[in-house]
């Protein structure tokens, strides 16, 4: 009682995110948006409830608005039939979910052909991930960032800090879409910073598990709060977990908009 009593005292009770995380109240004065997540299962990863309802119940806690969602066992697996649960998902809750398409990318014939029907089931964005053992740059991808850069929407990219020593010349190609790049600081933060200050259509999202003490507040000090989108990567990592990072960062309530709100909605367009 006493800690949390010395924590309270440091937050200013003027700021709504701090006592929205505080009281563990929804964030419900702005529209939010969940721009990295997942449905489905993985071998080696069991989610307790990975039901769209399940996750709806928990963005519906900490007042999430729209969740931008692929398929684990499509993403990393390149198995396009679990883009079926993402499509099921979006159309049953379309004002709640918006779609990644995933691709196998060791079916270089089906890329294009399951681009298509994604997008034709109502899918916003790709989704991309060296899960595949595959780079960006490799011959059988260019399909899909061809597809993306001609609807000119997002791409969202797992990036581990190595990726980024290969992508640079791939987001100047494919200039008319906005490159994500996930897991922004979790190797090499300059990098990530380094990319999104040199490509206009590169910006940072924030997922992380460790999250590092003011890794946020090092991305705003570079000039790249209006580059900075909130992920949360569930059911990976816990929403909760990665909602306190925005609300209880040393930042001000305007950047914390432009993270929870502003910055997805320009990029996606909602």
């Amino acid at each position: 009682m006493e800690i949390s009593n010395v924590l309270w005292r440091r937050c200013d009770v003027a700021d709504r995110y701090l006592q929205a995380g505080w009281e563990g109240k929804p964030v419900d004065f702005h529209f939010v948006m969940d721009t990295h997540a997942h449905l489905g299962m993985n071998v080696d990863f069991v989610v307790m409830d990975g039901s769209v309802e399940g996750m709806l119940r928990c963005k519906d806690k900490m007042g999430i608005d729209l969740t931008a969602i692929s398929s684990i066992p499509g993403t990393i697996g390149g198995w396009t039939k679990g883009n079926d649960e993402v499509i099921e998902a979006v159309q049953k809750y379309p004002k709640r979910f918006l779609g990644y398409v995933t691709v196998n990318a060791h079916d270089p014939d089906s890329v294009v052909p399951e681009c298509e029907r994604c997008w034709d089931a109502g899918f916003k964005a790709l989704k991309l991930h060296t899960g595949q053992k595959l780079n960006y740059d490799h011959p059988n991808i260019q399909p899909a960032l061809e597809f993306a850069n001609d609807k000119g929407c997002p791409i969202l990219c797992h990036v581990w800090g190595r990726e980024l020593d290969h992508m640079e010349p791939l987001i100047e190609k494919y200039s008319k879409s906005i490159w994500l790049l996930a897991h922004a600081g979790c190797a090499d933060k300059e990098k990530y910073v380094k990319v999104a200050q040199n490509h206009e259509n590169a910006v940072l999202e924030t997922c992380y598990s460790r999250c590092p003490k003011g890794l946020l507040e090092y991305f705003v000090d570079e000039g790249l709060e209006d580059k900075t989108l909130w992920g949360s990567d569930a059911d990976f990592y816990a929403s909760t977990h990665q909602f306190g990072r925005v609300l209880f960062a040393e930042l001000s309530e305007e950047i914390k908009k432009k993270m929870l709100c502003d910055n997805a909605r320009r990029v996606f367009g909602v």
